[in-house]
């Protein structure tokens, strides 16, 4: 019973620690912020999370963790290995922009937890690999794509998908607006018809 308890706190602290970020940025949310907002005194809160850094690198955590639950659930519904990829792009850049909403993009941080979000980031990246793979085996194995290589493919495709954002940040100084969101959906739309036209099997 303690530990469920324990857990429904964490996860209530961690949805309030999400809203304040997505609202504000992590510079401008206190600690003490997000203790009043769950009715707790600011030493309960640290009980939990020691830091304010510990506790957004939890929220970008399991913002990553919904992404590749979403990629699971498509790719357990068994629908169209074509399909799957279009969805895919499509929950891309749907996940970028909420890091962008949590400031995640923007977040200063701590040699130490620069360190700590560089692993994150990299463990993150294999799954979403690992899981692209996956979606290019089915497609493989339905004679659908016509891949030698899908782990090699699925890495292509994801360095495919991280161009763009810095094109268009770039090109739009780093505005992250409605028009540049927009403006990634098509490009990731765009993509995804070049890549199925390149490995679609020929009939």
């Amino acid at each position: 019973m303690t530990e469920q308890l324990s857990s429904e706190k964490q996860a209530i602290i961690l949805d309030a620690a999400r809203k304040r970020f997505a609202y504000y940025g992590f510079s401008k949310v206190t600690m003490d912020e997000i203790a009043a907002d769950v009715g707790m005194g600011k030493a309960s809160l640290y009980y939990y999370f020691p830091t304010k850094e510990s506790l957004f690198h939890e929220v970008i955590r399991l913002e990553k963790e919904q992404f590749l639950n979403d990629i699971r659930s498509m790719i357990d519904q068994k629908k169209a290995p074509c399909e799957m990829l279009r969805q895919y792009a499509s929950k891309r850049v749907e996940y970028f922009r909420n890091l962008a909403n949590l400031r995640a993009l923007q977040f200063q941080q701590s040699a130490e937890s620069r360190a700590s979000f560089l692993e994150l980031f990299k463990t993150f990246q294999q799954q979403e690999v690992a899981l692209l793979q996956q979606v290019l085996d089915l497609g493989k194995a339905a004679g659908e794509f016509d891949v030698e290589d899908t782990r090699q493919s699925a890495e292509i495709i994801m360095q495919m998908f991280y161009g763009p954002r810095a094109w268009l940040l770039l090109k739009r100084d780093n505005r992250l607006d409605d028009d540049t969101y927009h403006a990634l959906e098509q490009s990731a739309k765009q993509i995804v018809e070049v890549i199925l036209n390149g490995i679609r099997k020929r009939k």
